[in-house]
């Protein structure tokens, strides 16, 4: 069946949706052998139309358990980037304005972290819910956050075993297929994408980001889900903090009422969450709620329910120790001038590398300039979050080079490149 299936693909011709359907149904009972492989290379070589990107999409959310709602429930998603703790901040925020928000999530398969990652990093969090479970937390806070590593949408998972066995990561449409499956499997009846683009990301150009994004629209769109795909670009990252659990207390600063550009993207996602599916409010007044949320700290309580609502540990977050780092040191500048490039892919491999065997979560790497920033001789660049001696002197060489000054002014950068409605 498989290799009459490739033998279509080789002819040019579309696969129905009958054939997606026995696609996974085949990944389901056989799991990663040779004949599956070399399909999905037969797709990654002769194409997929869009609808073929659709059928894919909806043969692997009804690979397992489909969620609804009798709400409408808003979702989020990241194709992934170094640095990025937007969803710790997002989710509270928009359930604080009184949505419902469910985020699904994965572990990464590359060198940036995954929501599961970073939540993980919090004492005793549960993304492993029953359907019982996920309407209790909803109710109780109007989040939840859930690993699909459990029985929704399992194909999924395969499909993940493939793209990385076969480096078929940057696929545009596989990967539009994989987020959309699991958006649709949420019940979610309002999704954000952020589609990132760039040396940190998974997709490298801009042309793979925009046909990612504009398959994500049709998808969604055929389904009847309301959907904002944003495109960023990853010149730098959008937080400071590079590692899970640095990452998260990152977020927490934003929800403490830290204003940087963490926050400006996140009021930004919520503006245009909320904007998609309630029509009443002017982006003014949108601005000005989403904003108070932060400063009056109402999607801080929020974020702390949710905690424990999940079964994570609430006094690790308000005494501030869900990162709780070994040893530091920084990084000063050793001339003037302007930040002109960081190579977060670096840094997001090294501490991916260090916490790989361990699942250490406090080790990281604090940022502390973004590119155009005027620094001079003395200023700390970064810091550095270590365990052991030996992990200073393997990445100390490295850690001098990978932010990058010119004698040039250099414009700031706006990580939103575009934004589809």
């Amino acid at each position: 069946m498989i290799k009459n299936l490739i033998d279509k693909k080789k002819l040019h011709k579309e696969l129905s949706m009958e054939d997606y359907y026995l696609i996974v149904e085949y990944m389901l009972k056989n799991g990663v052998d040779n004949s599956i492989v070399e399909l999905f290379q037969a797709l990654d070589s002769f194409g997929m139309s869009k609808a073929e990107v659709y059928y894919l999409a909806l043969a692997m959310r009804d690979s397992g358990r489909v969620l609804t709602f009798n709400q409408a429930v808003f979702e989020k998603h990241s194709t992934g980037g170094v640095g990025d703790s937007t969803s710790i901040v997002l989710i509270p925020l928009i359930a604080s304005l009184g949505y419902k928000i469910i985020k699904t999530t994965a572990k990464s398969l590359v060198f940036t972290n995954g929501s599961a990652d970073r939540f993980g990093a919090i004492p005793n969090f549960n993304v492993k819910l029953t359907d019982n479970e996920i309407k209790r937390v909803l109710d109780n806070t109007n989040a939840c956050v859930l690993s699909h590593n459990g029985d929704i949408c399992p194909a999924d998972r395969l499909l993940y075993q493939i793209m990385e066995k076969c480096n078929l990561s940057s696929n545009p449409n596989l990967l539009a297929s994989s987020i959309a499956c699991k958006k649709l499997a949420s019940g979610a009846k309002m999704v954000l994408v952020d589609v990132k683009f760039g040396y940190a990301a998974v997709l490298r150009e801009y042309k793979q980001a925009k046909k990612a994004a504009r398959l994500l629209k049709y998808v969604f769109n055929r389904c009847g889900v309301k959907s904002v795909i944003v495109i960023t670009n990853t010149l730098q990252t959008i937080g400071e903090g590079i590692g899970n659990a640095i990452e998260v207390e990152d977020g927490l600063s934003v929800l403490r009422g830290k204003r940087c550009l963490l926050r400006r993207v996140v009021v930004r996602y919520a503006i245009e969450m909320i904007s998609a599916i309630n029509k009443k409010y002017s982006k003014k007044d949108l601005q000005e709620m989403v904003e108070s949320a932060l400063d009056n700290g109402n999607a801080y309580r929020q974020f702390l329910s949710l905690v424990k609502n999940q079964g994570g540990s609430v006094e690790a977050v308000t005494k501030q120790q869900v990162f709780r780092p070994y040893h530091a040191v920084d990084f000063l500048c050793t001339k003037s001038g302007y930040v002109g490039n960081i190579n977060s892919v670096m840094l997001g491999e090294m501490v991916r590398n260090l916490c790989k065997e361990s699942h250490d979560n406090h080790i990281g790497v604090r940022l502390r300039v973004k590119i155009g920033d005027l620094v001079r001789v003395g200023d700390k660049v970064l810091t550095f979050y270590y365990k052991s001696k030996q992990d200073l002197k393997a990445y100390q060489h490295a850690l001098c080079y990978c932010v990058n000054l010119t004698d040039v002014k250099i414009r700031k950068v706006n990580p939103i490149k575009k934004v589809i409605r």
